[in-house]
């Protein structure tokens, strides 16, 4: 089948043979429309007959900048500098230019008339790109341009938005310019083949997919063949981490490149922002898509799932993996590998019982009833040392209540699940990742059944309280690691505890308030003078956000600093000025301007 843009070429081709045209051509189009694209391919096919000059003209603002680059590339050279390229252009062509005009000029002094007297059999053939895009002086640019139409005979093809030129200028230089116009027509199907044959891992598995892609491409209205390029090459690297099961399985492939490329057209043509998918869980949307809602008041992600009805309310890869693929390029292998093992393509291989469970409308009974009876079992056992995966249970196992598959009631389930939180809430070594954000909406990238019960948000608040009473119980022995840490000069591990990391949490909790304050500033005189400024760096850092209205926790560790300051004082008032005094008394009054003071106004707002 011919591409859509053949009459073009044939024009171009009719046109390149003409000895004294007289005008120029322009191809027109949105950005990213294809007209690169088309250009690049007809240079390909006519590279050995013509010698193509391709300057942009982004960012131009006189005849000069375009007369430089015009020099560099007619001699063979893709630099674009303008200062020591330009001396040594200007020595490799004098010679050149001397048996033309008997004397030695400089590069800038070249005339466009003399230069292109070139001992070559290529004929030159122009091609100016991003007219619009002329910062200023597009009068003198556009006349640099008729001057080689008009006065050299030299044929011209422009690309260019025309919707999006000065017309005030730009209408008189096209009236006598500018001889034919064509608008760039989109050419998917010879974009895609094209682009294909840049990939390295995935070109077979995409080349398969054409037709889904081309689907969402059209649904999403975006047009856009710069973007459709860019995605190939994100999901070839993305496509590329997974394991060879994952490949091999062809619905599975299918569906995720549809999500996929519904994420970057709508992402790149402004329409969503990834970051608001945060909140999103698979349960929501699918209560989200059962609402009765007129198109204005659809949220931006409503208005995805109504555009794309094909999309499935589960997203295959967790909102953590999509979110760090689309703003951070990160590509978290062994947690996508787990996503996709909890779909609902390997679930059942896989078999985690309580992830069976999630998906037991899917189950055969067999299957379901095993499920069932491997959860309970393990839960009897104590088996589940994660916190999520007991929420996950909690809300599985309410879900089932409702639907009568499961014969305890929903006031049993919630009993059950506060004493299994009770057994084991010492057990878990992630305690301290344990959080409102932590549980609040999804884990392994499956969203709570039953999240919008009470009874789901009385375990859930449970599990929170139990897990602050335990962490509270610990604060003491996290408090003696800090001394330790201090009193072996192990800086840098007592720098990570007190850090705003997701595993480490006593940035934000009274971990001092536990520790005699003699006994911390005991410590301190072990603290090696080099180190002393992180001590006092990571302290000051750890009530940045007190101000701010959070970190209550840490209201109450006053007296601890008051007292630490006392203490110093006390100390250093009648001791001879040395280097650790003078840190000691660095450290007392950074503790009184910056912790203490700040504490107190907060208090005060409270």
């Amino acid at each position: 089948m011919a591409s859509v843009n053949q009459r073009i070429n044939e024009f171009l081709d009719y046109y390149l043979n003409l000895n004294e045209p007289q005008y120029a051509v322009l191809l027109s189009g949105k950005w990213g429309s294809g007209k690169t694209f088309f250009i690049n391919k007809f240079k390909e096919k006519n590279k050995s007959r013509y010698k193509f000059i391709h300057i942009s003209l982004f960012g131009l603002k006189a005849k000069d900048d375009i007369h430089k680059q015009v020099i560099f590339k007619l001699f063979g050279s893709q630099s674009n500098a303008v200062s020591t390229t330009i001396d040594i252009a200007g020595k490799l062509i004098k010679g050149f230019l001397n048996k033309y005009t008997g004397v030695n000029i400089t590069l800038a002094d070249i005339p466009i008339d003399i230069a292109l007297k070139r001992e070559s059999d290529q004929k030159v053939i122009f091609i100016f790109d991003d007219i619009e895009r002329i910062d200023t002086g597009i009068k003198e640019v556009l006349g640099y341009i008729n001057v080689l139409v008009e006065e050299l005979n030299q044929k011209v093809i422009l690309l260019a938005n025309e919707d999006e030129i000065n017309k005030q200028e730009y209408n008189d230089f096209k009236e006598k310019t500018i001889g034919k116009t064509f608008q760039i027509e989109q050419d998917f199907d010879t974009a895609f083949s094209s682009f294909l044959n840049e990939l390295k891992n995935t070109k077979e598995i995409l080349q398969h997919n054409q037709f889904v892609i081309k689907s969402v491409y059209e649904t999403a209205g975006y047009n856009n063949l710069r973007s459709l390029r860019q995605g190939l090459l994100d999901l070839d690297r993305l496509i590329n981490c997974f394991e060879p099961e994952f490949k091999n399985h062809a619905e599975l492939m299918t569906e995720i490149i549809q999500i996929f490329f519904v994420f970057t057209f709508e992402i790149k043509s402004g329409k969503l922002d990834i970051q608001t998918l945060q909140e999103m869980t698979m349960l929501r949307v699918g209560r989200m898509l059962n609402e009765e809602k007129s198109d204005d008041e659809l949220t931006p992600i409503e208005k995805v799932f109504h555009k794309y009805s094909f999309l499935s309310y589960e997203l295959l890869l967790s909102m953590e993996s999509w979110i760090d693929l689309f703003t951070l390029g990160i590509l978290a292998s062994e947690r996508i590998t787990g996503d996709l093992n909890r779909s609902r393509y390997f679930f059942r291989e896989k078999r985690e019982e309580w992830i069976n469970l999630w998906y037991f409308r899917e189950l055969e009974e067999e299957e379901f009833q095993e499920a069932l009876k491997c959860t309970l079992d393990k839960l009897e056992q104590n088996e589940y040392s994660n916190p999520e995966i007991v929420m996950h249970i909690t809300g599985i196992l309410l879900r089932l209540s409702v639907n009568g598959l499961y014969q305890d009631t929903e006031a049993d389930i919630v009993q059950t699940m506060k004493a299994y939180i009770d057994r084991n809430r010492k057990k878990w070594d992630d305690i301290y990742a344990i959080d409102d954000f932590g549980i609040e909406y999804s884990a392994f990238g499956l969203g709570y059944c039953s999240e919008e019960t009470d009874e789901f948000k009385e375990v859930k608040n449970y599990l929170l309280e139990k897990a602050k009473e335990t962490i509270y119980e610990d604060l003491s022995v996290q408090s003696e690691k800090l001394l330790k840490h201090l009193k072996e000069n192990n800086i840098s591990m007592f720098m990570e505890m007190l850090s705003e990391t997701r595993t480490h949490i006593l940035y934000r909790l009274p971990v001092f308030q536990n520790l005699n304050p003699h006994d911390f500033v005991e410590a301190l005189h072990h603290v090696k003078n080099q180190h002393f400024r992180n001590v006092v760096k990571t302290l000051l850092i750890r009530y940045d956000q007190v101000g701010w209205g959070v970190y209550f926790p840490l209201l109450e560790e006053l007296s601890f600093w008051e007292r630490v300051c006392k203490i110093i004082r006390d100390e250093i008032e009648d001791k001879l000025i040395n280097i650790k005094v003078t840190w000691l008394k660095y450290l007392n009054q950074s503790i009184e301007e910056k912790i203490i003071q700040k504490i107190e106004k907060q208090l005060e707002h409270i």
